[in-house]
């Protein structure tokens, strides 16, 4: 029988495996890809496409989003504050960061300062708490503008608009 300290070492050794394992296998074939966010067509595939079939269905955009939210929702009282949304999306981009092997740049930085100030446009009703109804009916607008083609379905075949300076559609 093991006592305490001679557990830690197997344990750190079995832990250690476990991550290097995880770091050499490669990507899932299941789920979306992940992107941490951004704006346009790639970045919401990339999101969205929980089956990579290279659609984005309106059940799988809005099921993402659900379980998004509610994995933010850290203290479960059912909305989230500025600390819960931006926590979620650092956890996406660190995730983006880690699989791309890449560290924390002035770029990583922009973003998180980014986000806080999403959330200020995010949270209509100005009270510090972003509402499922809140991310709703972004959620609604932003599915709209990419279905160009009005087929419920996003995919390549939905004829994009030209892209103006600063005009970038909210898909977080």
């Amino acid at each position: 029988m093991m006592n305490r300290t001679s557990r830690k070492p197997l344990l750190a050794s079995v832990a250690l495996a476990a991550l290097l394992g995880a770091c050499a296998s490669p990507a899932p074939t299941q789920g979306p890809a992940r992107p941490a966010g951004g704006h346009g067509l790639d970045a919401f595939l990339g999101s969205y496409d929980a089956d990579r079939d290279g659609k984005v269905t309106r059940a799988e955009f809005d099921a993402i989003r659900m379980q998004r939210f509610r994995a933010a929702d850290t203290n479960g009282d059912g909305v989230l504050s500025e600390a819960e949304y931006v926590a979620e999306y650092e956890g996406r981009l660190k995730r983006q960061y880690f699989e791309q092997g890449r560290q924390p740049d002035e770029r990583y930085q922009g973003n998180i300062k980014q986000a806080h100030v999403r959330f200020a446009l995010v949270n209509r009703a100005r009270d510090g708490k972003f509402t499922v109804a809140e991310d709703r009916a972004i959620a609604d607008k932003t599915f709209k503008n990419l279905d160009t083609n009005k087929d419920g379905v996003v995919s390549r075949d939905d004829p994009q608009p030209e892209r103006r300076a600063g005009g970038n559609a909210d898909n977080n």
